[in-house]
């Protein structure tokens, strides 16, 4: 692909991860189940790539151990990213998720040991005020809304949650991929969570009955939508488009995720995701925050 189709790409690939929130809504199966089936649906295709092409790498076992960590925290922000889901509906969730940077700002001076820089402190605050925004709550102009204040604010919560350990998950991640190849972390980090998931239903009791792991014949679809369209295809086609692309196309273009997928949620599911202009006014604050963080971010590497 040229640069010109790279960018196409990477903004379907982005309006793919967008379509994620909607296809957790239109799944039945509670987050954890949905969680369990995606990491081991999605990890089995890329596997399935990989040993096609050839390309299985062996990790040793230390290593293969922090992968399955990282793995497993990545599992964790999707529990909550679809927790939230279900809880509010899907405009909060990715609103709320849309905070990640501010998590990003602050865990990475502490992991990579570096001093903040002020630009990342400002973005920090600026997203703070655009989440006590969110919080006015989810009030429309006539009075309604789609959601009780206590589904609202859990769904906000869990939002936060998942946020957190999407920074701490991309923060680790990127220091495991620069010494090992990123389709074979992925294999590794959505089995293992699989794995883990798997043992956690058997503790609890639940995964004994063989209801429990059945999926109901509505779902396939959407769920094999989430493993192979938004999992496996998704991940793949983006790391073919980042090797043709600057660090600031690609940011941009993430940062429409969340403006995506509230687009289409409304488009899809209507009054359900229609809500208060609080709630509008702080997401545009948060996105607006990482959008100008990105252009700042940007030019000083042209300065430099």
């Amino acid at each position: 692909m040229n640069r010109k189709q790279s960018t196409g790409m990477l903004h379907l690939i982005v309006l793919i991860f967008g379509f994620t929130g909607i296809l957790g809504k239109l799944i039945s199966l509670d987050a954890e189940r949905l969680v369990f089936w995606r990491v081991l649906l999605g990890g089995a295709l890329v596997m399935l790539w990989l040993l096609i092409r050839g390309k299985i790498v062996r990790f040793s076992p230390k290593v293969w151990i922090q992968v399955a960590i990282v793995g497993c925290v990545a599992a964790a922000h999707w529990l909550a990213f679809f927790g939230s889901i279900k809880v509010s509906n899907v405009s909060v969730a990715l609103a709320t998720l849309a905070s990640t940077p501010l998590f990003v700002s602050f865990l990475e001076p502490l992991i990579y040991r570096r001093k903040m820089d002020w630009r990342e402190a400002i973005l920090g605050i600026v997203i703070l005020l655009g989440l006590a925004v969110l919080l006015f709550g989810p009030t429309s102009e006539n009075g309604q809304s789609p959601l009780q204040s206590s589904d609202y604010y859990l769904g906000i919560g869990l939002a936060l949650i998942s946020a957190f350990l999407a920074a701490v998950f991309s923060t680790l991640n990127g220091i495991l991929v620069r010494n090992h190849d990123s389709a074979n972390l992925t294999r590794v980090e959505l089995l293992s969570a699989a794995g883990v998931l798997a043992v956690l239903f058997l503790v609890s009791g639940d995964g004994w009955q063989w209801s429990y792991w059945a999926i109901p014949q509505s779902d396939w679809l959407w769920l094999g939508l989430l493993a192979t369209l938004a999992t496996a295809f998704a991940f793949l086609m983006s790391i073919e488009v980042m090797r043709k692309l600057t660090p600031f196309t690609t940011a941009v273009a993430i940062n429409m995720e969340p403006v995506y997928a509230i687009v289409l949620a409304a488009w899809i599911f209507g009054k359900d995701e229609h809500m208060g202009p609080w709630f509008y006014l702080g997401t545009a604050i948060i996105v607006g925050a990482v959008f100008v963080d990105a252009w700042i971010k940007r030019k000083g590497r042209i300065k430099s």
